[in-house]
């Protein structure tokens, strides 16, 4: 982190992390675009059975990322810059070692994890084609996600964003080029992919190392266990941050499946890209302003920690709620944009209407979870972050189709929201009132951890 950060570079954190979590989910929708243009449905559905697959390896590269860079700042906050530089090199390693393994387990494995995942027949051969691509570049989606997170806690948030802008405005070109004028289908769709999130890694290696003093010597990058086990325990709440929409995404297409068919797997692939895409920036706040809460919790500046939040929660909030009015107003606009037929379409359109009122309560939910790892309360962030895909959302994906058909798999969406943001409320309020009788004054010596 360059300098002693202050509370007031609040947006120039938070508004490029927000950006660079956009469009870390448009290589996503700008896959779908395509598809939906040039193969329809069947195109639709394959990406959405195979999403999964990818988002693994992105949540992975995240996860890892986005640990080790809370142990950097918390440790450069500490005022250990040797353990700080140690946790970034050590970061880099655990990138480097399991985007080798992922690749390798992922040629082996990709088609009957996509048979686990529902698919047959020709969703099977257009899934397959797509996530072949994607398990040869493991490498490329791990270390071009990996790679923000360090970059934001360098503070350089403005490089950040330029390298994801680079990228996605690559894949936009790639996509167009592959699909459109040479017809490769699926296969252009996840070559196009791939190669964009590679030219993310090289352009944040170059601009993380880019000056002499900020170069890693070879003890740096030596593997220390307690420091790989600490960047591991926390990057599994960013990870599950990132990952949970997916196995969110596997348990409703089996849902999709079993009440529609291929139609209504297309129609909630349409549905997941809008509601992603917002999921991703309201994270972008929570994963903004982590940095600044990470070094003034190590630095044990629990005042300055408060403030971040509450401001925080404002922005959050208000977002969410012009996001959700939105949805409402284009609800019928955004399955055109991706070529759905008239019924997907029709069903978008209704199930937009309803997933729109869960947006407020995302937004207090990933907000919470991202303030509890940047304090490294990680026993309550992975509860908030795991409770939905583990728990709620498989009870009521479960429950609502049973009464409302189709319709149920769109309410389940606002049901588990709901009780999770209530469940982080209460979080919270423990949290808080177990710290109330910290004096929150910048000078205070005690720390905001416990």
């Amino acid at each position: 982190m360059q300098g002693n950060p202050s509370e007031n570079q609040f947006l120039r954190y938070v508004l490029p992390s927000m950006l660079a979590m956009l469009l870390s989910g448009f290589y996503a929708i700008v896959d779908g675009f395509f598809v939906g243009h040039t193969l329809g449905d069947t195109g639709l559905a394959a990406i959405n059975i195979a999403w999964p697959i990818a988002s693994f390896l992105l949540a992975s590269g995240t996860g890892i990322g986005a640990g080790g860079s809370v142990v950097m700042t918390t440790r450069l906050g500490e005022g250990k810059p040797g353990k700080s530089r140690q946790a970034l090199g050590n970061t880099l390693f655990v990138l480097i070692v399991f985007s080798a393994v992922m690749t390798v387990c992922l040629l082996l494995f990709y088609r009957p994890i996509l048979q686990f995942l529902g698919a047959e027949g020709e969703l099977l051969s257009a899934a397959a084609e797509y996530t072949r691509i994607v398990a040869l570049g493991s490498a490329c989606q791990i270390l071009g996600t990996g790679l923000v997170p360090l970059l934001r806690n360098k503070g350089r948030t403005i490089s950040a964003m330029a390298a994801m802008v680079c990228g996605l405005v690559t894949n936009i070109i790639l996509d167009a080029l592959f699909m459109m004028v040479f017809h490769w289908g699926m296969f252009g769709a996840a070559f196009a992919t791939v190669t964009a999130q590679a030219l993310v890694a090289v352009l944040s290696l170059f601009m993380l190392f880019r000056k002499k003093e900020d170069r890693l010597g070879r003890r740096d990058l030596l593997p220390h266990g307690k420091t790989i086990a600490r960047l591991v325990k926390i990057g599994l709440s960013p990870f599950g941050m990132t990952f949970a929409p997916s196995v969110i995404i596997i348990l409703a297409n089996w849902q999709c499946l079993a009440y529609g068919g291929n139609r209504v797997v297309a129609a909630y692939a349409v549905l997941m890209y809008f509601v992603a895409s917002v999921q991703l920036l309201l994270q972008g706040v929570g994963e903004g302003v982590q940095p600044l809460l990470s070094y003034f919790s190590g630095a044990g500046k629990p005042g300055s920690v408060h403030r971040l939040l509450r401001k925080s929660f404002v922005l959050v909030l208000a977002l969410s709620g012009i996001l959700c009015a939105a949805a409402i107003v284009f609800r019928d606009t955004i399955p055109a944009i991706f070529g759905s037929s008239g019924e997907t379409a029709a069903l978008v359109s209704g199930a937009l209407l309803i997933a729109a009122f869960s947006f407020p309560m995302t937004g207090i939910t990933r907000l919470a979870s991202s303030f509890f790892y940047a304090v490294q309360k990680t026993r309550d962030s992975a509860f908030i972050i795991y409770a939905d895909p583990l728990v709620l959302t498989p009870l009521f994906l479960y429950l609502l189709p049973l009464n409302f058909g189709v319709t149920g798999i769109w309410l389940s969406i606002p049901a588990a929201q709901g009780v999770l943001a209530g469940a982080a409320g209460i979080l919270l309020a423990v949290y808080f009132r177990r710290h109330r009788k910290m004096v929150p004054d910048d000078q205070h010596n005690g720390g905001i951890i416990g």
